[in-house]
């Protein structure tokens, strides 16, 4: 894949096998994740949401293993719940999948990445439109054509901490970046010596936006 076919990518799929190599668990977590608050309207039983949430904990070293397969065990129930039901009214139903893409945030499934996009587009009803929407997810995950190297001088205390807020304090449920913040953080970059156009683009950029976040990443040192 060329960096031209990259940006103009519609399949979330074929992004998914380019950075398939690069992609740490950690990424991927975050990428099932940000598919499953897409569509978090969707996710009507409270143990299907925390096992979103403890996915999410479980990225960031915030919660252990035994919390992750708790919650997923406890999601299991309203996933074969709902699929009985819809089962026995003879109606074809996405939300079983929906729930499905949420276990598969909070599992260790090898295909949980592609599991869950496939899931949240079908949700949504316009598939073509939420397939594109997690194409930009993944480019704000990742940068594969574009590495920047950080240097030691950008990280001065307010840079830290601005890109700290900017990946703790986001809009929920949906779970995306404040672009503000991030703007802040592009200007204190900057006047920390940072002259680097495409990460400072990116930070300044409309997104989406979201934990995992290439740019936020890169100043906050983690992968």
């Amino acid at each position: 894949m060329t960096e031209s076919e990259w940006l103009a990518c519609t399949d979330p799929q074929q992004i998914l096998e380019f950075v398939r190599d690069r992609a740490s668990d950690r990424k991927r977590r975050l990428f099932t994740c940000a598919c499953c608050r897409r569509v978090w309207d969707a996710l009507t039983d409270q143990r299907s949401r925390s096992a979103v949430e403890a996915a999410e904990r479980y990225a960031d070293g915030l919660a252990g293993r035994e919390e992750l397969a708790a919650q997923a065990e406890a999601a299991e129930a309203p996933a074969s719940a709902v699929a009985s039901a819809r089962a026995r009214e003879a109606v074809v139903s996405l939300v079983p999948h929906v729930t499905q893409a949420a276990l598969a945030a909070a599992g260790e499934r090898a295909d949980a990445t592609i599991w869950a996009a496939w899931a949240t587009s079908e949700a949504t009803r316009v598939p073509d439109q939420e397939r594109r929407h997690q194409c930009a997810l993944l480019r704000d995950l990742f940068n594969p054509f574009r590495p920047v190297t950080p240097e030691p001088a950008w990280s001065t205390p307010q840079v830290v901490a601005l890109a700290q807020a900017a990946h703790e304090q986001r809009e929920l449920p949906a779970g995306t970046l404040d672009t503000a913040r991030l703007a802040v953080l592009a200007d204190a970059l900057e006047e920390a010596g940072c002259d680097q156009a495409d990460l400072l683009a990116h930070l300044r950029g409309p997104g989406p936006h979201v934990r995992g976040c290439w740019a936020v990443d890169l100043l906050l040192g983690r992968g």
